[in-house]
C-alpha cells in the first residue's frame, strides 16, 4: 500500500485526539522491546503496564480502535501519522513487514492479551509473516483481531470498516449463526421466516424453554452471534444486531429468565450480557441484563439495574445532547458490573418496585456549552477545604490530571490551610509513574507540576522519563528531561544501560550523553560497542565514556584516532597528550601521513607524538624539522607552518637533552622569527 497523506501541518496534527497521540508512540517503544528483551524482563512488564494503561484511556469513550497501516504510516480516525516519526514509522514499517492491513483492537481489551499480540508481532517476520495465515490467530483472542492487507476492498467510514466483496447473509459468520440460532428454536432449518422474522423464532422460544438441553443450544448460539457482532461492522452487521434486538425484546420475560437459569451458568451469563452491551440497542441489553439478574438470585443488585434502566431510557429517548453519552455510559457500567457485583438486593420488594417506576421518569436536559471537566477540580477542591478524601476524589483527581489542569491542584494542594495529612494523601495519588506519563506528555504545559513530582517521586520517576526521551522530538524537552534523569545521580545508570542495547541510533546518543553524565560510570559497563556504530554522535559520546574508564582509555583512545570524524580524533588526541599507549602510533603516523587532514589535526598529532619518548618517535620529529640533506648545503629549517612549530616545541619538551634533537632546537633559537624561538623553548601558541 503506498504511503498515506501525511498528517504534518498544524491544522491535521491537532485533530489527532491526545490520547491517541500519546497511545501509538507507547505501542511502538513496547513492540520494540520486545524484539530486543526476553520474556519476562522487568522492562517488557512496565511497558505492557504502561501500553494497558494508556489503552484503557483511548478506548474509555470508543467501542474499538482501528490502527490502519501503510508503508511506512498509520492511519487513525480518518488521519496519517507523521511519516517522519521514527518511532511510529519503525512500529508502521513492522506491521506492513508482517503483512497486515490492520488491527482492530475492542473495548475491554485485557493487558494479557494486549502482551501476547505484541509478543506475536515481534516475531521476525521474515520466517513467518503473521498476515500469512491469519486463521489462527480469528479466535486467539477476544478483543483483538488482525486484519489482512486487501487493499484494494477496504472500505474505512465513520465507525464501519469492511474487508473484501460485501457479504450475503448466508457466507458470513455472523448469518450462518443466526440461521443456527433460528433453526435451534422452531427445528425447521431452511424456512424463510427464520432469517426475516425474530418476532417468529421469539414465539417459538417462549414455547419451548422448558428444554434444558434446547436451552443451552440456544445460549450457545446467542453466546457466539453476540461475539461475533461485536467483531463486525457493516450493513449487515447492523442489520443482524437490530433484528437479534428485536428478537429479546419479544422474548417473554419467563422464557429469558428460564434461558438464564437452565441454559447457562454463570459465567456464560455475564459473557452473554457484556457482548449484547456492545452491540445491541440500549433496550434490548437492559432486557437482558434484568432477566440474568433475575435468574442470578440478584448477583446484580437491583439499585444498579435501576440507574441503568435511566440510562437506557435516556439513550433511546432522551435529548440528543446526552444521548450519545447515556449510550457509552450505560454500555461501560454494565461491563464493569456485570464483572465485579456480587451482592444481593437488600431493599423490599415493594420499595424496589416503587424505585423501578422513578428510574423510568424523564431526566431534564443539561443545557448546552456546559463544561464537565470543571465538576472534577470542584470536587477535588471541596475535597481539601473539608479534609476528605475518598475513591471518588482519586478519581476526580485521575481526570483533571488528564485535563492538564494538575498545575491548578498542586497550587491548591500546597495552600498552608490544607492540612499536613490531606496534602500528603494528594501528593501520594499525584506523584505516580501513570501521572508523570501524562504531564510529560503536556509540557511545556505542566513543567512547574513535573519539577515538583520529580522531588518526590524520586527514581520511580525515572521509567516514564526514559520513555518520554525515547519518542520526543523537540529539542528543548530533550534537554530538561536529561537533566532532570541527571538529578537521579548515579542509581541511574543500570537503567540506562540496560537500555542502550537495540535502541535506534538517537535513543542511544542521549542515554550515553546521559552516562556521561554522571559522575560515577558503573563498573561493569563496556562502551566499545557504540563506539562502533554508524552514526558520528553515537560514537562520540561512546569514546567520551571509554576515556573516563580507566580500563578502557587506551583502546578509547586508539579507537578515536582511527575514527573518520575529525571532532572524535581530537577527542584522542587531546586526551593523548596526557598519557598516550605506545600501541597508538602506528594510528598517529596514519593522521601524519595523511595529507588530506586538516593542519590543525596535524600539530596535534605531533604534540602528542612528542609525548613518547623513543628514538624512532625522534628521528621522525627531527626529519619534519629540517630540510632534506644536500651535497653542498647544510640542513636548514623548514618554512614555519603550524606543524614546523609543533615539532620543534615537542623536541623542546622531550628531547631537549638529546644531542641529535639540540641541533634542530639551536637553529630554533637563531631565528629571527619570535613564534620559531617560543617553540624551541618549549612553548606554543596554544600555551603563549
Amino acid at each position: 500500500m503506498a504511503d498515506l497523506p501525511s498528517a504534518s501541518t498544524t491544522q491535521e496534527r491537532a485533530a489527532l485526539p491526545r490520547d491517541i497521540a500519546v497511545f501509538l508512540p507507547l505501542l511502538g517503544i513496547g513492540l520494540h522491546k520486545c524484539t530486543v528483551y526476553p520474556p519476562g524482563h522487568p522492562l517488557l512488564k512496565s511497558a505492557f503496564d504502561a501500553l494497558a494503561s494508556h489503552l484503557r484511556l483511548v478506548l474509555v469513550n470508543r467501542p474499538f480502535l482501528l490502527l490502519g497501516v501503510a508503508r511506512g504510516q498509520l492511519l487513525v480516525e480518518g488521519l496519517a501519522t507523521d511519516p517522519d516519526n521514527p518511532v511510529l514509522r519503525d512500529l508502521a514499517t513492522r506491521l506492513h513487514r508482517h503483512q497486515l492491513g490492520a488491527i482492530k483492537i475492542f473495548n475491554g481489551a485485557e493487558r494479557q492479551e494486549i502482551e501476547e499480540v505484541m509478543q506475536v508481532l515481534s516475531s521476525d517476520y521474515r520466517t513467518k509473516p503473521v498476515g500469512a495465515d491469519l486463521t489462527e490467530y480469528d479466535t486467539r483472542w477476544e478483543h483483538v483481531r488482525f486484519i489482512p492487507p486487501a487493499y484494494d476492498r477496504l472500505e474505512l467510514a465513520e465507525g464501519e470498516s469492511r474487508m473484501g466483496e460485501q457479504a450475503t447473509p448466508a457466507d458470513s459468520v455472523a448469518s450462518r449463526l443466526w440461521v443456527g440460532l433460528a433453526a435451534a428454536v422452531v427445528a425447521r432449518e431452511g424456512a424463510p421466516e427464520l432469517i426475516t422474522d425474530p418476532r417468529a423464532i421469539a414465539k417459538a422460544l417462549n414455547e419451548r424453554m422448558r428444554d434444558p438441553a434446547h436451552a443451552k443450544k440456544v445460549v450457545d448460539y446467542l453466546l457466539g452471534l453476540s461475539r461475533e457482532l461485536r467483531r463486525s461492522h457493516g450493513q449487515e452487521a447492523e442489520m443482524l444486531k437490530e433484528r437479534l434486538g428485536q428478537l429479546l425484546n419479544h422474548i417473554s420475560p419467563e422464557a429469558l429468565r428460564e434461558l438464564a437459569t437452565v441454559g447457562a451458568d454463570l459465567a456464560q451469563r455475564r459473557r452473554l450480557v457484556v457482548d449484547a452491551a456492545m452491540v445491541l440497542p440500549a433496550g434490548a441489553v437492559l432486557t437482558l441484563l434484568r432477566a440474568v439478574s433475575d435468574a442470578s438470585t440478584k448477583v446484580i443488585p437491583q439499585a444498579m439495574v435501576r440507574l441503568l434502566t435511566k440510562l437506557a431510557f435516556q439513550a433511546e429517548k432522551g435529548h440528543q445532547l446526552i444521548r450519545e453519552e447515556s449510550d457509552l455510559a450505560l454500555r461501560e457500567s454494565v461491563r464493569q458490573l456485570v464483572d465485579k457485583w456480587t451482592l444481593d438486593d437488600p431493599n423490599p420488594a415493594a420499595y424496589t418496585r416503587v424505585l423501578e417506576r422513578l428510574s423510568r421518569h424523564p431526566a431534564g436536559v443539561a443545557p448546552q456549552g456546559v463544561d464537565h471537566s470543571a465538576e472534577a477540580i470542584r470536587l477535588v477542591e471541596m475535597a481539601l477545604e473539608t479534609d476528605t478524601v475518598g475513591d471518588a476524589v482519586w478519581t476526580a483527581l485521575e481526570e483533571v490530571v488528564r485535563e492538564g489542569r494538575a498545575g491548578d491542584v498542586a497550587r491548591m494542594v500546597e495552600d498552608p490551610a490544607v492540612a499536613e495529612d490531606i496534602q500528603e494523601h494528594f501528593w501520594t495519588h499525584l506523584a505516580t509513574p501513570a501521572n508523570m506519563r501524562i504531564l510529560l506528555a503536556n509540557e511545556p504545559r505542566d513543567t512547574e507540576v513535573v519539577e515538583l513530582l520529580l522531588e518526590r517521586m524520586g527514581m520511580a520517576a525515572a521509567e516514564p522519563m526514559l520513555e518520554s526521551l525515547e519518542v520526543a522530538d523537540n529539542r528543548t524537552l530533550r534537554r530538561r528531561l536529561l537533566t532532570r534523569l541527571g538529578r537521579l545521580g548515579p542509581a541511574i545508570g543500570p537503567m540506562l544501560i540496560e537500555r542502550l542495547e537495540g535502541a535506534p541510533w538517537y535513543v542511544q546518543r542521549n542515554l550515553l550523553a546521559l552516562l556521561g553524565s554522571l559522575p560515577e560510570i558503573p563498573a561493569d559497563f563496556n562502551a566499545a560497542p557504540y563506539a562502533g556504530n554508524d552514526d558520528t554522535r553515537v560514537r562520540r559520546e561512546a569514546i567520551k565514556l571509554m576515556l573516563r574508564i580507566p580500563a578502557q582509555r587506551d583502546e578509547g583512545i586508539i579507537i578515536s584516532l582511527g575514527d573518520d570524524d575529525m571532532a572524535n580524533v581530537r577527542l584522542g588526541m587531546s586526551a593523548a597528550l596526557v598519557g598516550c599507549p605506545t600501541s597508538a602510533v602506528a594510528r598517529l603516523m596514519t593522521l601524519l601521513n595523511d595529507r588530506r587532514v586538516p593542519a590543525e589535526i596535524h600539530a596535534l598529532a605531533i604534540r602528542v607524538l612528542g609525548t613518547i619518548r623513543t628514538a624512532a618517535t625522534r628521528d621522525w620529529l627531527v626529519e619534519h624539522a629540517l630540510t632534506k640533506p644536500g651535497w653542498f648545503r647544510r640542513r636548514r629549517l623548514l618554512p614555519k607552518t603550524p606543524e614546523t612549530l609543533a615539532v620543534v616545541a615537542a623536541l623542546a619538551r622531550g628531547f631537549k637533552q638529546d644531542v641529535t634533537a639540540q641541533a634542530v632546537l639551536r637553529l630554533a633559537e637563531e631565528s629571527n622569527d619570535p613564534q620559531v624561538r617560543r617553540a624551541a623553548a618549549g612553548v606554543t601558541e596554544e600555551q603563549a
